[in-house]
Parts: structure tokens; sequence; C-alpha cells
């Protein structure tokens, strides 16, 4: 009985969080589920007096790792996407310190991805305006920059 309050209990705890699980990208789910599926079987080899003890303890390692390694390899696309547009990004930024206000550029990739990015100017300093450029990918911030733009 006290095994099963136990199992009923750690499964509650470990549920709890799973409404957050929409804000997770697809990469960070990805890696999560296929270090859990990883470190449960290898758990289970290596724990081999017990190996529900070794799967469970080497599935939540797995999901952990996992995860965290999907969201490192999200966010390094993110920042190539950045990058690639920089172009773009710096046009934004000068035309919101040109003109003082609020600039939007927003796209639709091939692969239906919302992009967009938004620069908005700042304090003048003499003949330079601060300018923060943020980027979004379907409506999450990537990555924010402060340029300085010489107006």
């Amino acid at each position: 009985m006290k095994r099963i309050l136990l199992v009923v209990l750690v499964a509650s705890f470990l549920f709890s969080g799973c409404a957050t699980l929409d804000e997770l990208s697809t990469e960070t789910k990805k890696g999560a589920g296929i270090g859990a599926v990883a470190g449960g079987i290898l758990g289970a080899v290596i724990d081999s007096d017990k190996p529900w003890r070794g799967a469970v303890i080497g599935a939540s390692a797995g999901a952990l790792a996992g995860g965290w390694i999907g969201s490192r390899t999200d966010n390094k696309s993110g920042e190539s996407v950045v990058q690639a547009d920089a172009d773009v990004v710096s046009q934004a930024a000068t035309e919101a310190a040109k003109q003082n206000t609020t600039i939007k550029y927003t796209r639709t990739t091939e692969n239906g991805v919302e992009e967009e990015i938004i620069a908005t100017p700042g304090e003048m300093t003499g003949k330079i305006r601060t300018v923060k450029v943020q980027y979004f990918r379907n409506g999450k911030l990537i990555s924010t920059e402060t340029r300085q733009v010489a107006v």
C-alpha cells in the first residue's frame, strides 16, 4: 500500500508541471523524449537487480539532459536566423532612429514560420539614438539587442 501511495504521489508531482509544456519548443520536447527513452533503457540494463528503479532514474536523467540539449539546439538555430537577417535588422534600427517611431517588419517563411522584427527608438544623446531591436518567431521572443544609430 505504501508503494502504491508513493508512486501516485511521485506521478502527481511529476505531472503537475505539464501545463507549461506548450511553452517548450519542439526541439526541447523532442530532446526530452529521446533522452527519456534512451535513459530508461540504459538505466534498466545497468541496474539489473531492480530494472524498474534503473529505468525510472535513467528516464528522468535522460529527459532532463535531452531537453536541455534540445533547448540549446533550438536557441542556436534562432541565432543564425537573426544573423542571416542582419540587413533587415539594421534597416529597421536605422528607420526607427531617424523617424523616432517604432518600426515593425513581419514575414512568413516558406515553412510557415511567422517572423517579426520590432525596432523601438530610445533616448538620443547628441546625434546618436539608442534603438532596442527585438526578434520574434511565432510570437516567441528569440533575441533582443540594443543598437546605437547615428541620426
